[in-house]
């Protein structure tokens, strides 16, 4: 079973090797965390992806609330 270090570590070789942001999810919802160490992976996937694609992200879950 992989530990918090080598989740991170893969969730980062991920997002640097430019895979699918639902591929980096993936890994994150399957990975034996805890949903706060998930939420924190998930913070760091993100800090990876472009701004327009964030604010794309974004506004498309805003949309699907309302």
């Amino acid at each position: 079973m992989l530990g918090l270090a080598e989740i991170e570590t893969t969730v980062e070789r991920m997002c640097r090797t430019g895979r699918p942001f639902r591929q980096i999810e993936d890994v994150i919802d399957g990975a034996p965390a805890s949903d706060v160490q998930k939420a924190a992976l998930w913070l760091l996937a993100w800090t990876y992806q472009e701004p327009r694609f964030q604010r794309r992200v974004a506004k498309e879950a805003l949309a699907a609330t309302g």
